[in-house]
């Protein structure tokens, strides 16, 4: 049931980090695996059995979400955006209890500071900071670049890897909402789908041609991932109240970056009402998933 368990979450975070406004960190701290999956990234090189053991049900899961759920999420956010998006929120604003019971009883080793205006300013800057994001998200994002195989094209992908990898490792920050904003966002996912496609085609030439091209930023994606991890779990580690009370901001913000850009056509009072029956169901799961 465990395992199960974590393949699940694994799937819904790998589906929220390539969906646009939704940030797959927030995500995995919203159902309590955040900590854990950090650790093991960490101490991959030193404890290289036991973090592989962690890692291998999330890193299945979130496979699958990204390369098996990404075309029947893309359906499902263009046939029901509301509710599919109200899904999300609940997913996220599922770990809200948990978020404060860290807060409410953080560890021996923690550093934070005790003053209730230092924990409420985390608090409140993140918020501000992510509402004032994804109002600008809200926005016309850059026209869509090309992607080629040269070499200041690929300094520039490993360089944009490592920001994805950050994005994706930093809760509250959307990776695929900032490679929308840069334009990017269409071209590499367009380019994992032919690189996918290629390799159950066995064309070989366009895999070669394709994996040139993702190489660099498969590389700079690899390497944010260690870094970042490294400073999250730092932060965690010793200021880990106060870096909850930016986690509780970043969750209360998400609704305006889930919901930003939404046609007004979207909400009906038959759509809403739907919608808040995912809200609470996934909300309600990721509760059930806890407990269990």
């Amino acid at each position: 049931m465990d395992y199960l368990a974590e393949i699940i979450k694994g799937v819904l975070i790998g589906t929220a980090s390539i969906l646009p406004g939704i940030s797959g960190g927030t995500l995995a701290i919203s159902m309590g695996v955040y900590e854990r999956i950090l650790h093991a990234l960490t101490h991959l090189h030193r404890e290289t059995k036991k973090s592989l053991t962690t890692l291998f049900p999330y890193i299945l899961g979130i496979l699958g979400g990204i390369v098996g759920l990404s075309f029947s999420m893309e359906y499902l956010f263009d046939t029901w955006p509301l509710q599919t998006n109200l899904a999300f929120m609940g997913l996220i604003f599922g770990g809200l209890p948990g978020v404060f019971h860290r807060i409410c009883h953080p560890p021996e080793q923690d550093r934070s500071p005790e003053s209730l205006s230092a924990l409420s300013a985390a608090f409140f800057l993140t918020l501000v900071i992510t509402t004032a994001l994804s109002l600008m998200k809200a926005g016309q994002g850059r026209p869509d670049v090309v992607l080629g195989g040269g070499l200041r094209e690929g300094a520039l992908l490993f360089a944009i890897g490592v920001m994805s990898a950050g994005t994706m490792v930093v809760p509250g920050i959307s990776g695929s909402m900032i490679l929308m904003m840069i334009g990017y966002y269409t071209p590499l996912l367009s380019a994992v789908n032919r690189t996918l496609l290629a390799l159950i085609m066995a064309d070989f030439p366009t895999l070669i041609a394709q994996g040139v091209i993702l190489f660099p930023f498969a590389l700079g994606m690899t390497a944010g991932f260690y870094l970042f991890a490294l400073l999250m779990e730092t932060m965690f580690a010793r200021f880990s109240r106060i870096t909850y009370c930016g986690v509780a901001g970043l969750i209360l913000a998400s609704p305006i970056g889930i919901l930003a850009g939404l046609p007004g056509s979207c909400f009906t009072p038959g759509a809403a009402v739907l919608g808040l029956f995912c809200f609470f169901t996934a909300l309600l799961f990721v509760l059930w998933l806890e407990q269990n």
